[in-house]
Order: structure tokens, then C-alpha cells, then sequence
């Protein structure tokens, strides 16, 4: 276990104590690391005696406080191999030392006001930004001098008046690393998910951790023509530093083809599953396959050890997703599920106006996607094979609207009815109506014989409302302020599906936090089957995972 020591202190305009434990909450999460806190300075006399990996320092003032005694302390530390990062005011900070300043390679001048500016990312081959992508923030935007860029590696910077400004960069110290952050002024830019990623990369860099030179081996299970979803993994994880496709496998000898013509140059193209398993290259398996074969083939990738990403839904019962969970447990793999409309830009932007408040708390949502056409042919529109009409498209919506909820469902009734389109399985109409232990409700209707024009989502709130309409435009409607306003909102996000692939490198490369997790995906197995289950008994039902 790696031990970090966080030193806070100063004026209550820096949250330093505070900070401290957003970041024991965030440390203690990661396996191999531990935060100690302190505002005793003279721990810094101590660091040398070797119980600590790296030092946090973020503190205000204390301008003549680095005595000789604290200040060699920790400069030994340093130069002897130990880590140091330095956050924000950690530049405002120790003055009196030239020493600690020449360390640190900044001093604070000055800032202009809070306000909202771009943190741009300019090197994404250091492990502290590998993976990511430029972000806003709203913070202080410090101002430095006595800095030599030669002498850093720069990460991060922004612009102010045609000046390049640093945000984030790395240099040596001896044998030591240090990382300086020229952001975290308040708790407002230290819960953005950006920073704390930077940050708590920079602290596990510090200490020593080196960037991962291997790759994530891919292998696709399915390479169908229907949205060409094989090609579009492909694609995706192409984009992912870290990871690549080496294998196809598809039951087709067409399909084969197709991915021979689409992506020349892999090591292995097979029919058979048995033949990519035996692979020891292959690491993880990307399931692509119609949904009822979801469950029995990931099963056999988890047991030949292999990562397994698999396609919405997870699978089509809570018991199958049970086990697979289960299997994935014992064989020490990660097992993910393909929820990439996280990253849509119309969900992402509703999701910011709610975390904004901007319609008070939430008490009602309704979705719709709806029409009157009759279905495709293909395996989605057969119910033995899909599952039903809320399986495919529906496992998104569910997904949205799950993760929108931070509450345990208590009640649900589904309704599903066959009334028009009798060439095919699955079911014209499908409604799903749930309560959660907060008290919102939720309405989902998902139709092929529904002649109407209806909004896709409707989300009432005690402070107002949003809605977005079927040409996709989104209308806010709040009162928060007491004067009822009316616009309409332009998306804050850009889709961009890949980034499903950059958290699961994260995931096992770096051993960040994996953001579809397995047991989310199984609530929301546990509606769709729930809302079958109310639907053939005409009652509500309670789901078996809440």
C-alpha cells in the first residue's frame, strides 16, 4: 500500500481542508493507495524517514513557514525519488524559499476573475493526459512567473490575450517527479471529473507509477451488416491508445469476407468462437452478436479468461446476467456492456441541466420514440431472438434514465400489446411505467403504431421543466430565479462513442474507475423483464434488481 501525504492550510477562500477529503474519498477507492491529511508543517521534516510515496501539497500563505528544518525535509524527499504535486495556491505558497520555488518551477502573479475558460490538453502522451480531451472549467486562472517552460513537460495550458498560459505540467527533481495544477480554487472545479482525473493521475505518476507500453488485444464476436456495428467497434477502438482489433469471428463466411475487405491485416478471421478463444493474444472479446446469443457465448469467453464487452442489452434475463457477473468474479476479468449513448450529446446536455438544478428536483420523466411504420425483417424485430420491442432500443432509454435517478425502484407496470404488424414477433407497443423510492415516476413508450407527434422527452421538475421535441431541439423552461424564462438550449456536448473505449483502457491499463459497469447493466435487464413479467399479469410488478 502506497501512502500519500496531503498538506493543506491557509484562508478559508481555499477549501483546503475540505479538498482533502474529496480526494481520501477518491484515493481510498483506489486499490494500492491511501491518503494521510495533515496540517502540521512539521511533517514535511519527516518525510525522508520513507513512509510516504508522494506529497499533495495544497496550501496558502505560510510565506516564511518553510523553516530549514521543513524545507529540507522536503526537497530531500524529492531529490531521493520521493513525488510531489502541487495544487493551485501551492504556488502562493512557502515564498520565503527560493529553494521550494526553483522545486515547484512557478510562482503565483496574479488572476483575473472567476470565470469559465478551456483547459486544452496538448499532450496526450504522458500517462497524467493519456486519453484525454480538452474540457471548461470554471475556475481561478492563475497567472505565473519564474517559470522556464524548457524545463516541464507542459500538459495542459489555456489562452489569455494571445498569451499561452500553463494549466498542468510534469519535471524532474532529482530523482524525484513533480506535477503542478494550476487549477482548484474552489470545491467547484475539484468535483469536475476532469480535474480529478488529471489529478489523481499526476499523484499515482508522482509516486512512481509508469504508463503501460502493452495493448489491450481485441477480438470482434460478430461482424453483422445490419448498422455494420463490427466495423464501427473497429473504428472506435482504432481510436483508443492502448488498444486494437486482432481478430474477427463470424459464423458467416460472408461476414468474414466483408471484414477481410474492411479490415485487412488482422492476425486471425475465423468462424468458429473455439478458434479466437484459443488465441493467448486475443485479451478481450467484444460481443456483437443478436441478443439471445449475448449471454451463452460471453459466458464461454469469461470462462477462457478473456475481457468481455458485450452489445445492449447485457443479456435478456437477471439470472443470465447473475451469472455472468459471477464467472467474470471468479476469473478476475472485466465485463462491460456496450452503453455508448452516455456519450450522446442530447443526453449529456439534459443530464448538465439537471445537475445545474436549473427545474428544481425532478419529479416526472417521460420518453417516447414512437411512429407508424411497419418493422424491419431482421433478428431485431423477432422476439425469440431480441427479446421484445423495448430490448434494443429500450436498454438505452433505461440506461438514461437510470442513471438521471440516483434511486432504488419500488414499483413498475409494463404493458405490451400486438395489434397490427402480425409478419413479425416482436410487439407493435410497449409501455413501461416506473416509481422510484424518491417518489419520481417515470413513463417510457416505445411504438410502431403510434400516428402521433410526441416529444422523445418530457422531464418536469418543482422549478420548471425540459423538453425535446421530435426534430430533436431541447426547450428549458425554469423559474429557479422567480422570473419564468423560455430557451432553447444548444447541445454543450459532441457525441463520441470512443470514449466508452478510453475508459475501459483506463480501466485496465491504469486501473481508473470503470464507468458501465455490469451490475448497472443488470437494472437494466431487470426492468425489461419485470415489465414482461406485469405486462402477461395485468398487475404491477417490483424488479428483482432495484
Amino acid at each position: 500500500m502506497k501512502k500519500i501525504l496531503y498538506v493543506y492550510g491557509g484562508p478559508e477562500f481555499h477549501p483546503t481542508k475540505a479538498a482533502g477529503e474529496l480526494l481520501g474519498n477518491l484515493i481510498d477507492s483506489k486499490e494500492g493507495y491511501c491518503l494521510e491529511t495533515t496540517s502540521d508543517l512539521d511533517m514535511l521534516v519527516r518525510l525522508p524517514e520513507g513512509k510516504y510515496a508522494a506529497v499533495v501539497v495544497y496550501t496558502t500563505g505560510f510565506a516564511d513557514e518553510l523553516t530549514p528544518e521543513r524545507e529540507r525535509g522536503l526537497l530531500d524527499f524529492i531529490e531521493s525519488g520521493g513525488g510531489f504535486v502541487g495544487v493551485h495556491s501551492a504556488a502562493d505558497s512557502f515564498r520565503g524559499s527560493r529553494r521550494y520555488i526553483d522545486m515547484l518551477g512557478c510562482e503565483f502573479l496574479t488572476h483575473p476573475d472567476h470565470h469559465s475558460f478551456k483547459v486544452e490538453i496538448v499532450n496526450t502522451d504522458h500517462p497524467v493526459t493519456t486519453r484525454m480531451e480538452s474540457f471548461t472549467i470554471t475556475d481561478e486562472m492563475y497567472h505565473l512567473h519564474s517559470y522556464d517552460p524548457s524545463t516541464v513537460t507542459v500538459l495542459a495550458e489555456t489562452n489569455w490575450q494571445g498569451r499561452k498560459l500553463p494549466l498542468a505540467y510534469t519535471k524532474s527533481y532529482g530523482q524525484g517527479r513533480v506535477a503542478y495544477l494550476a487549477n482548484g480554487h474552489d470545491l467547484r472545479a475539484w468535483i469536475h471529473p476532469e480535474f480529478q482525473k488529471m489529478l489523481l493521475r499526476a499523484i499515482r505518476w508522482s509516486a512512481g507509477e509508469e504508463k503501460q507500453s502493452e495493448k489491450i488485444r481485441c477480438g470482434l464476436l460478430g461482424f453483422g451488416s445490419t448498422f455494420n456495428m463490427g466495423a464501427g467497434h473497429a473504428s472506435w477502438i482504432g481510436q483508443t491508445e492502448g488498444m486494437e482489433v486482432i481478430a474477427v469471428c463470424d459464423a458467416s463466411p460472408d461476414r468474414i469476407a466483408a471484414a477481410k475487405e474492411q479490415l485487412p491485416g488482422l492476425k486471425g478471421y475465423f468462424t468458429n468462437l473455439d478458434d479466437m478463444l484459443a488465441m493467448d493474444e486475443v485479451d478481450l472479446v467484444v460481443n456483437i452478436l443478436p441478443h439471445n446469443l449475448h449471454a451463452p457465448l460471453a459466458m464461454k469467453c469469461l470462462e477462457s479468461g478473456k475481457h468481455v464487452v458485450m452489445e445492449k442489452p447485457f443479456c435478456l434475463t437477471v439470472a443470465e446476467g447473475k451469472d455472468l457477473i459471477q464467472k467474470a468474479r471468479e476469473q478476475g476479468v472485466m465485463l462491460s456492456v456496450f452503453h455508448c449513448r452516455r456519450w450522446d450529446d442530447d443526453y449529456m446536455t439534459i443530464r448538465e441541466l439537471l445537475n445545474k438544478r436549473l427545474i428544481g428536483d425532478v419529479f416526472h420523466i417521460d420518453y417516447s420514440s414512437v411512429g407508424y411504420h411497419q418493422p424491419g425483417f431482421q433478428w431485431r424485430s423477432d422476439k425469440a431472438v431480441s427479446g421484445g420491442i423495448m430490448y434494443d432500443w429500450g436498454a438505452h432509454i433505461i440506461d438514461w434514465i437510470l442513471n438521471l435517478i440516483p434511486s432504488e425502484m419500488t414499483q413498475l407496470m409494463g404493458d405490451f400489446q400486438k395489434r397490427v404488424w402480425h409478419a413479425v414477433t416482436n410487439e407493435d407497443h410497449g409501455k413501461i411505467n416506473v416509481k422510484f423510492k424518491n417518489g419520481v415516476t417515470v413513463d417510457i413508450m416505445l411504438s410502431s403504431i403510434a400516428a402521433v407527434n410526441r416529444p422523445k422527452w418530457q422531464i418536469l421538475g418543482t422549478q420548471g421543466s425540459i423538453e425535446m421535441n421530435s426534430k430533436d431541439e431541447i426547450y428549458l423552461t425554469s423559474m429557479v430565479n422567480g422570473v419564468r424564462q423560455y430557451s432553447k438550449i444548444e447541445r454543450m456536448f459532441g457525441a463520441d462513442w470512443k470514449k466508452y473505449y478510453w475508459n475501459v483502457a483506463d480501466h485496465l491499463l491504469m486501473g481508473e474507475e470503470l464507468i458501465v459497469k455490469p451490475e448497472q447493466a443488470l437494472r437494466v435487464v431487470s426492468i425489461l423483464e419485470a415489465a414482461s413479467q406485469s405486462s402477461e399479469l395485468g398487475r404491477s410488478v417490483t424488479p428483482e434488481v432495484l
